[in-house]
């Protein structure tokens, strides 16, 4: 007498069930994601922006010269209002004109060129031009900020404060 054996694997309607339970659980899960990868952007836009403006103040006191973080008009020059949208630039201003000096041996310019920011972010500025002085002092004499923001439900929004002293602190 032949024996029976015995079947493994899955029927049909077990698949069925098992795809139609992920397909459940990948629907609540992808808008938690999509959170995720817009709060990381914000966090790495507002990281990116205040090492810059550290960056600024530092070179301003390593070269003695004056430094400026600007609103990007193009890759070499400075643009105008404040909105920081399209990125911004770091570079030499020596003549103190507000404009990014022409590239030299010793000073190279621009020092940094931040492309434009992802579009479900907002960047606006106190100011188009922030300065920092060879003493590394911001040359505006008050208080500046960028506020970064995000243009989905639940953003947080962040502010960097660059102090009259030149110290950069952000919020949250």
């Amino acid at each position: 007498m032949p024996t029976k054996q015995r079947q493994t694997g899955l029927t049909m309607i077990e698949l069925m069930i098992v795809v139609t339970i992920a397909a459940i659980l990948a629907g609540i899960a992808a808008p938690s994601f999509s959170d995720l990868i817009n709060n990381t952007r914000q966090a790495s836009a507002m990281s990116q922006l205040t090492n810059d403006l550290n960056r600024a103040r530092s070179e301003a006191i390593k070269r003695n010269r004056r430094v400026l973080i600007c609103v990007r008009g193009t890759d070499t020059a400075c643009g105008t209002g404040t909105n920081w949208q399209n990125g911004w630039l770091v570079c030499y201003d020596e003549d103190q004109n507000g404009t990014c000096d022409a590239t030299s041996t010793t000073n190279p310019n621009p020092i940094v060129v931040h492309r434009a920011i992802n579009s479900r972010l907002t960047l606006t500025g106190s100011a188009a031009t922030i300065y920092f002085n060879p003493s590394g002092t911001q040359g505006a004499g008050g208080a500046a900020t960028l506020t970064l923001a995000g243009n989905w439900g639940g953003a947080v929004t962040n502010v960097a404060t660059i102090a009259a002293t030149g110290n950069t602190s952000r919020t949250p």
